[in-house]
Order: structure tokens, then sequence, then C-alpha cells
């Protein structure tokens, strides 16, 4: 049996994306170091009182692996 991908629609950028591929961020510090690292936002929306942030997963796996030994900067 095929398994399907499920897509979240981006209301700000107009595309869909797949949840496997994205994660999500809700340290504001966190998304802002990887903004200023380039690193792709694919999309942008409130949940539970807070904003919540979602990268490309492969993009910002660098990034992630320096904000964990605190090297992001």
């Amino acid at each position: 049996m095929e398994e399907k991908n499920i897509k979240e629609y981006s209301e700000i950028f107009h595309k869909w994306y797949e949840l496997e591929d994205v994660v999500n961020i809700v340290n504001t510090k966190q998304a802002g170091m990887y903004i200023k690292h380039n690193i792709p936002l694919v999309d942008l929306f409130w949940s539970k009182d807070s904003l919540v942030f979602v990268f490309d997963k492969q993009a910002s796996k660098k990034a992630y692996d320096l904000w964990r030994k605190y090297e992001l900067i």
C-alpha cells in the first residue's frame, strides 16, 4: 500500500509543501538565526499563541547542528 505525503498550503507564500520535508521552529531567536544564514522560510503561521516558522528540513540541517552546539552566530 502506497503511503501519501501530507501537504500543507502556505497562505503567505501561496505554495504547497510536504509536512515531512519541513521543520517547525517556535523559538524566535533560532528562527531569526536561520533567516540570517539565508535558510529559506517555507511558511509562517500563528498557532497556540505563538508564531511558527517553517523551514525546509534539508536546507536547515547544517544550521540546526550548529544551533545545538551553540555555534550558530
